[in-house]
């Protein structure tokens, strides 16, 4: 059966629709911290960019479960991540380069301690991960 040109408009368009995705790291990486609090993060664009999607889980804020973007800076002793809060810079992580780091959150008045975490980190897929991202509600 020859190959009608609507069958190579829906290739191309399949085609398209995934190379329209941005582009990520292959993989995730895990952080765990106080009270089992766990830090997903995973490079978002070129890395000329600096941008990072960071996911907060198992904690008791507005922010668990939500993916956000965030800024990524680094020197060499750490790296932050920070975003937008009420019209000012939050750094809202210090990365230090000893696998070990700080969460800050908005209205927490201590930051959480986390380490990273090879396990964790395993089980993480970074094209799921996108793919949260781009189906929450914004």
């Amino acid at each position: 059966m020859p190959i009608t040109h609507d069958v190579i408009a829906q290739d191309k368009a399949a085609q398209s629709s995934s190379s329209a995705r941005p582009e990520v790291a292959e993989e995730v990486k895990a952080w765990e911290g106080e009270e089992g609090i766990q830090v997903w993060i995973l490079r978002y664009g070129p890395r000329k960019d600096n941008k990072a999607l960071v996911q907060i889980t198992n904690i008791d804020h507005p922010w668990s479960q939500r993916i956000q973007i965030m800024d990524v800076q680094k020197n060499d002793k750490k790296k932050t991540y920070s975003l937008m809060v009420d019209g000012k810079r939050f750094i809202a992580l210090n990365m230090l380069g000893s696998g070990m780091g700080e969460l800050y959150l908005p209205d927490e008045k201590q930051p959480y301690r986390i380490s990273y975490s090879q396990s964790l980190s395993s089980y993480g897929n970074a094209q799921h991960f996108l793919t949260d991202y781009l189906n929450q509600k914004k």
